[in-house]
């Protein structure tokens, strides 16, 4: 008797995890949420004409220092990721650029094992010191 009962749970449990979401759940109208690394936070409105007006989350580091020049302070610290167990995902350590009198851009790498770093964070801070 289990048996048949284990089996209408595997049953009922596959058929809804194919069922199709209804009309009015989840995020179907404003599309799938994105993926976390995917995901750029802009944090205050650069000043039109500044340094961070011309830069966008998403791009590398190299486009952003042919851009706007070179940071005043860079610092490098790892994330929490970095003690996930067999974790192979990207985000592992982070690079913040400081600029003095524009504020912090953050960088990660996107996938694990590659060096190229996007830019993931736009802090803007116009009495920023260049430093951490």
């Amino acid at each position: 008797m289990w048996k048949w009962t284990l089996l209408m749970v595997v049953a009922l449990g596959s058929l809804s995890a194919c069922a199709a979401p209804s009309a009015g759940s989840g995020p179907s109208a404003a599309g799938p949420k994105p993926h976390a690394q995917q995901t750029a936070y802009l944090s205050g409105m650069p000043a039109p004409g500044s340094k961070f007006a011309k830069v966008r989350p998403g791009m590398s580091r190299q486009e952003v220092q042919s851009l706007i020049g070179p940071p005043t302070s860079i610092e490098t610290h790892i994330t929490g990721k970095q003690f996930i167990p067999f974790y192979f995902g990207g985000d592992n350590y982070r690079t913040d650029w400081y600029y003095k009198g524009e504020g912090e851009l953050t960088f990660s790498q996107r996938n694990f094992g590659t060096s190229a770093e996007i830019l993931m964070y736009i802090r803007v801070n116009p009495k920023a010191t260049g430093y951490q």
